[in-house]
């Protein structure tokens, strides 16, 4: 049996990499083969069998690849990409298996790092059902599973430091996040090559690290900081392009300065007192946080802005040479930032409004209103005055919501003519099926010389029935002249989305993320929150001559 999945791993890989069979046989043309003689794997060389060993997913797959025959076993030392997960199957011993012997996650991964002698990328992970769990003491012993425990990572840091280039280590939160690791200080020694480094669920200390010269990619979330850990950030990494912060906690003040950053996102989960950014070829900025006392940025190549914060009376918000914006996106209940941005913007393409004013839980299911409810909830003519050139605006559920509020209060409302809107996406929640038919009617109106797409997605919490779908489909076009009617297209689809808090902020940051310059939502988050995602409704009236 061991023999016959042996073979079936070894005609894999020589099916999947048949090119570097190709590449095999040139290099070895002067060989006097018969020729009848069978193609084998075992012919390439040992490095080039390594870069095909690089492609398997996970560290346990090179483990079997290396018991397949001796040449891949050698040749595993060659592999340029290993990426390793404890998962709870490796901690915890079958039920009624006490004599079962479990091999230590830190051990095991040593025993990976040992055999390699040239890789390049590096990936160690405690999976989320390891995270969520709170072990008893006689399961898991004191920092069993602390990754970045400094005595542990001078054992395997050295023997890969001179090749590797991508590190990306998530730690065991609940043993890692209480003491602080001196894992920068050792990269800054040992790796010198470093180019992209991805750091989760640990207490990083950056006092005294040495000059990180080459590393252009810095991702940190769920990372606790020294008071001025930014700072150090700043000065020991200077060539910078791309820099995540998620949920970062213990910084007093956030000050970064550099000519070479290119993208920031900034999510503080503890308030501080200053935010001051001087980076001058910024070109896309994430702000999430607690208003501080003042934030400046100095940023004249900002093309995107995303900012989730409400601005207090007394604070200093201010974005020096900032009016090249082409994409803004505003999580706030008050919209003098807003205005700023759009006077000094004319350049504004595209905004995306939300109001934080929803609850929703982890799994995105609508939990209801927020209590208290910000007080002061942006009036829609207000927004018009403010972007009154744009093209494109998205609207989140939490404003769609102040907005019903607004106009349930305001009888016979209706909107000033938004004369440049070509593009309406909104995204709600349906409580009251007859207030959002005619909040959508009216905004539509005010835009029906322009509009020529609108896009409509619904929560699938919402108290919403088929009738009011056909309602949609039967009436929605009288809205239009009579003129633009026959070439009016409207497609009602009977499934609503799923989208949690903030939702409307996935759109942007997935054209960010397309593009390669940032992933600012871990890949299993994106997939949670567009999962089920689509147009209820869809109109497409053609562009206006």
């Amino acid at each position: 049996m061991a023999a016959a999945s042996s073979t079936a791993v070894e005609r894999d890989l020589v099916n999947q990499f048949h090119h570097s069979l190709d590449m095999a046989m040139q290099m070895n043309e002067d060989r006097d083969l018969a020729a009848d003689e069978p193609l084998s794997i075992s012919m390439l060389p040992e490095a080039l069998i390594g870069e095909i060993l690089s492609n398997l997913s996970d560290a346990r797959d090179l483990a079997k690849a290396a018991l397949v025959n001796s040449s891949f076993r050698r040749s595993s030392a060659y592999v340029k990409y290993v990426s390793h997960i404890c998962r709870l199957k490796n901690i915890l011993k079958p039920p009624g298996e006490a004599s079962v012997h479990v091999v230590p996650f830190k051990e095991t991964l040593l025993n990976v790092v040992n055999n390699l002698k040239c890789v390049e990328r590096l990936r160690f992970e405690i999976e989320d059902d390891v995270q969520a769990n709170r072990f008893k003491e006689d399961v898991l012993e004191k920092n069993s599973l602390w990754l970045s425990e400094g005595p542990y990572l001078e054992k395997w840091l050295p023997r890969v430091g001179d090749t590797l280039q991508h590190l990306t280590l998530i730690d065991y939160g609940q043993q890692a996040i209480f003491q602080t690791t001196p894992l920068l200080q050792l990269l800054s020694v040992h790796c010198k090559q470093l180019r992209h480094l991805e750091l989760r669920n640990m207490f990083l200390n950056t006092n005294d690290c040495g000059k990180f010269n080459k590393l252009d990619t810095l991702n940190l979330r769920c990372v606790k900081l020294l008071e001025n850990g930014l700072q150090d950030i700043n000065e020991c990494m200077p060539k910078l392009e791309t820099v995540t912060l998620v949920t970062v906690v213990g910084l007093k003040r956030a000050v970064f300065k550099s000519a070479c950053l290119k993208v920031l996102c900034l999510g503080l989960a503890t308030k501080v007192t200053a935010v001051k950014l001087h980076v001058p070829i910024l070109h896309k900025l994430q702000l999430k946080m607690a208003c501080p006392d003042e934030l400046k940025v100095f940023a004249p190549g900002l093309l995107a802005l995303a900012l989730s914060m409400n601005k207090r009376n007394d604070a200093v918000i201010e974005f020096e040479g900032v009016n090249k914006l082409k994409e803004l996106l505003m999580g706030a209940s008050e919209i003098s930032t807003l205005k700023k941005l759009s006077l000094a913007n004319r350049t504004l393409e595209r905004v995306f409004l939300d109001v934080p004013c929803l609850h929703f839980d982890d799994t995105g299911k609508f939990k209801g209103v927020r209590n208290p409810s910000p007080t002061a909830l942006p009036l829609m003519e207000d927004i018009i005055t403010c972007c009154a050139t744009l093209q494109v605006m998205s609207v989140g559920p939490g404003l769609w919501y102040a907005l019903e509020q607004d106009m349930s209060s305001r009888a016979g409302i209706t909107y000033p003519k938004w004369s440049s809107m070509k593009q309406l996406i909104l995204h709600l929640v349906v409580e009251n099926a007859e207030l959002s038919y005619g909040l959508l009617a009216r905004l539509v109106t005010a835009m029906v010389d322009t509009l020529h797409t609108l896009e409509v997605y619904v929560h699938k919490d919402s108290k919403v029935g088929p009738e009011c779908f056909l309602r949609l489909h039967q009436e929605f076009p009288s809205i239009w002249p009579a003129s633009l009617k026959d070439r009016a297209k409207i497609e009602v689809v009977l499934q609503v989305s799923f989208l949690g808090e903030y939702g409307i902020w996935l759109r942007p940051l997935l054209m960010m993320e397309a593009q390669g310059q940032i992933t600012l939502f871990d890949r299993r988050e994106m997939k949670r929150y567009l999962s089920g995602q689509c147009p209820l409704i869809v109109v497409d009236l053609g562009e206006k001559s």
